[in-house]
C-alpha cells in the first residue's frame, strides 16, 4: 500500500483556515478510497524522516517547502511541487513568465514602496505585495493609496505590485489539472471569450508549475477581453456556486494519482 501525506496549509497564510482544512481532509478520503494508505499534518508536525512516497500538500512557507524539496531529490512525488508554489508568491516573475507565454496581464510594475507616490499612478489601480497572495488594495484616491501605504510599512513589505484596475466583471476560476472549472455566469460571454479564460488558466499552470490553482480574471468592459489578475495556488475550492468541496476533491485525487502514477513510470 502506497504510503500518502497531507499536509495542511499554515493558518496565518489561509484565506479561510477552516474550508482549506476541510478541501485537504475530503481529497485525502478519496485518495483512501484508491487504495493509498494516507495521514494529515499540521506543517509543525511534519519530520523530516517521514516515510512516504507521495505528500500532498497547501503548506506555503519557506521552511517547509524547502525541506519538501529535498524530500523530492529523495525521491518523493510531491504536489504541488513545492519550487512551483514557491515561484507563485513571486508575484514579478510570475505575471513575466505568464506574459511571455501569451497571457493577458494587467499593465504592471514592480516598485519600492518607499519609491511609491500617488502621483506616479496615473490611473486607477490595484496595489499587491511582490511576495504575498493576501493584503491587495483598490486605489482610487490619495486617501486610499496612504491607507496601503501604511499597511505595507507596517508589515514590512517592501516590494509591491502596481497594476492598472481593470473595469469589468470578475471571473473566479479553479484549475485542476486540465480541467478549468468557471462560474455559471461564465455563460453570459461568447464561447470564444470562455475558451479565453480556459486557455489563460492553462498558461497560468505552465507558467507556474502548479498543478492545482484558482485565481481571478476580470472580463474587461467594451471589449470582453478577459485579464489574468490572479494565481493562487491549491485554494478552497468553495467559492464556485455549483461547484463543491467533495467535487473538487474527486477532481483533486484523480489528478494526484494520474500525476503519481506518471512520476513513478519515468
Amino acid at each position: 500500500m502506497i504510503k500518502a501525506l497531507g499536509i495542511y496549509r499554515e493558518i496565518k497564510l489561509a484565506g479561510k483556515p477552516g474550508a482549506d482544512q476541510r478541501i485537504l481532509d475530503l481529497t485525502a478520503e478519496e485518495l483512501k478510497k484508491r487504495g493509498f494508505k494516507v495521514d494529515v499534518k499540521k506543517s509543525d508536525d511534519f519530520q523530516k524522516e517521514e516515510d512516504v512516497e507521495l505528500i500532498f500538500t497547501m503548506a506555503r512557507g519557506k521552511e517547509i517547502n524547502d525541506i519538501l524539496m529535498e524530500k523530492e531529490k529523495e525521491g518523493v512525488f510531491v504536489i504541488n511541487s513545492p519550487k512551483a508554489i514557491r515561484f507563485s508568491f513571486d508575484r514579478k516573475s510570475t505575471y513575466q513568465k505568464m506574459t511571455e507565454l501569451g497571457a493577458n496581464i494587467p499593465e504592471t510594475k514592480i516598485i519600492n514602496v518607499e519609491n511609491l507616490k500617488f502621483p506616479d499612478l496615473p490611473y486607477k489601480s490595484i496595489l499587491k505585495p511582490s511576495n504575498r497572495h493576501e493584503f491587495w488594495f483598490k486605489v482610487e484616491n490619495e486617501d486610499d493609496f496612504e491607507k496601503a501605504i501604511n499597511e505595507y510599512k507596517k508589515e514590512g513589505i517592501k516590494e509591491i505590485v502596481c497594476q492598472k484596475f481593470i473595469e469589468g466583471k470578475s471571473i473566479k476560476y479553479y484549475a485542476i489539472g486540465d480541467d478549468v472549472i468557471l462560474p455559471k455566469e461564465t455563460q453570459e460571454f461568447s464561447k470564444e471569450v470562455v475558451d479565453n479564460i480556459k486557455k489563460q488558466a492553462i498558461l497560468t499552470g505552465d507558467a507556474t508549475g502548479l498543478k492545482i490553482f484558482g485565481g481571478d480574471f476580470i472580463i474587461e468592459t467594451g471589449s470582453d477581453i478577459p485579464f489574468c489578475v490572479d494565481a493562487n495556488d491549491w485554494p478552497s475550492m468553495g467559492s464556485i456556486e455549483g461547484f463543491t468541496q467533495e467535487e473538487a476533491a474527486q477532481k483533486i485525487a484523480d489528478v494526484i494519482e494520474k500525476e503519481f502514477n506518471n512520476f513513478k513510470n519515468k
